[in-house]
């Protein structure tokens, strides 16, 4: 299994550059081709964008002055050039295949598409002002696409994550779906390390389960953690930096409706602030 295609969002700031840089290094790694996706940013709207009632006739929103439109195109058609010129740069660097996009402003489900059609989505940890009207957060398109998501902190800097992967494991279907979505990352991974938070002492298969890593040509150390008093997500950031991870594999827990998310504690808590970039999938 590799990756063929991979996407990524860019608008223009310091930290989508760099996703950039680290979107377009792995699709060197990988032989892929990286897609730079420009979402236009919707017109930016006030409390009058739905009409109020106050037990009185609807009020109509008054009509947004066109010279307050052309100056927004404006401001967007440069912050989409400045985009494609950073991006494409990224590119010829890595010396990778490549497409760039723009999508128009809609409620976010032309990026979805475009995610759901790509082996791979990077993607940083916040919310996304540009997809949809009022923003979306990560969480929402790596619940939504159906495949993997590399999701970056704003503080990333190593160009291509995966020497040292933390795979943190519970036995449940999301985690395995993870681990399978994967498993480029895992094979030329220079140390794995399989983590199992287990406070109550339960053991799990972990001689089957270090097995299955093996028999895809990589050697997995097992962990279990016995931390009756911490809770999931601490046990995983503590793991690491105790083992120097530079990529953590997760399962992502929850239900999206693209702007509508609920997600475990685990994810909530590393998705909303990953230590160091997570591969998640759902």
């Amino acid at each position: 299994m590799t990756y063929s295609s991979i996407m990524t969002l860019v608008d223009g700031s310091p930290a989508a550059i760099q996703r950039a840089r680290i979107g377009a290094a792995l699709a060197e790694r990988f032989d892929a081709c990286l897609t730079g996706v420009f979402p236009r940013p919707p017109l930016p709207v006030s409390a009058w964008d739905e009409p109020v009632y106050w037990g009185m006739p609807p009020v109509i929103p008054p009509a947004i002055p066109p010279e307050v439109i052309a100056a927004h195109e404006r401001r967007t058609d440069e912050q989409g050039e400045e985009a494609r010129l950073a991006f494409e740069a990224a590119a010829a660097l890595a010396g990778c295949r490549s497409n760039w996009l723009v999508l128009p402003s809609d409620d976010g489900a032309g990026v979805l598409e475009l995610a759901r059609r790509s082996d791979l989505a990077v993607l940083p940890s916040g919310r996304l002002p540009t997809v949809g009207p009022t923003g979306s957060a990560a969480a929402d398109l790596a619940l939504a696409t159906g495949g993997p998501a590399l999701i970056l902190p704003e503080s990333a800097r190593d160009p291509v994550p995966g020497r040292r992967i933390v795979v943190a494991w519970n036995g449940s279907r999301e985690a395995a779906r993870a681990v399978r979505d994967a498993w480029p990352f895992l094979q030329g991974a220079e140390a794995v390390f399989v983590v199992i938070v287990s406070p109550a002492g339960t053991d799990g298969p972990e001689s089957q389960l270090q097995r299955y890593f093996e028999e895809h040509g990589c050697t997995a150390q097992v962990v279990v953690v016995r931390e009756a008093d911490a809770s999931a997500a601490d046990v995983l950031r503590t793991q690491v930096e105790t083992l120097r991870a530079d990529l953590v594999v997760m399962g992502l827990f929850g239900h999206s409706r693209l702007r509508e998310t609920v997600l475990g504690g685990v994810s909530r808590s590393l998705v909303g602030d990953p230590p160091v970039p997570m591969l998640v999938s759902h």
